[in-house]
């Protein structure tokens, strides 16, 4: 039962794409570029991860295509949101991870229980006297 995910990482600082925050002048939007896209489910496990502020400087992290956007002074990626997020990064490909472990698993276990009723079925056919 191989699982078909590469875990998601952090892969880069796209510097060409900060800009100022229209949120606050102090502030900008860090693009920090993934692996690859997260899957819809990834990404909720993510926004789960993120729920609850972990210190003062925790700042509003979301995902656009491929990237975390980062609102913050850029400062704070090193001393702050950098680990954090690879906290959070680890924590979704473990959740995202046990769900498609418990995809498999159960179609897994419908294909046997398929193949289980087919067999009964031929048995009973050969059994069975039409004439």
């Amino acid at each position: 039962m191989e699982i078909d995910f590469i875990d998601i990482k952090i892969v880069g600082l796209e510097d060409d794409m900060t800009v100022e925050s229209p949120n606050n002048p102090a502030l900008r939007y860090i693009y920090l570029k993934l692996s690859q896209t997260p899957p819809p489910l990834w990404q909720k496990y993510f926004a789960e991860s993120r729920k609850v502020a972990r210190h003062t400087k925790w700042r509003n992290i979301w995902i656009d295509r491929k990237f975390f956007v980062v609102e913050c002074v850029p400062e704070e990626i090193e001393t702050h949101h950098l680990n954090d997020l690879k906290k959070d990064v680890y924590y979704s490909n473990s959740k995202y991870r046990e769900y498609l472990e418990h995809q498999t698993r159960t179609e897994y276990r419908k294909v046997q229980t398929q193949s289980v009723e087919r067999d009964r079925l031929r048995d009973m056919k050969n059994r069975l006297n039409f004439d």
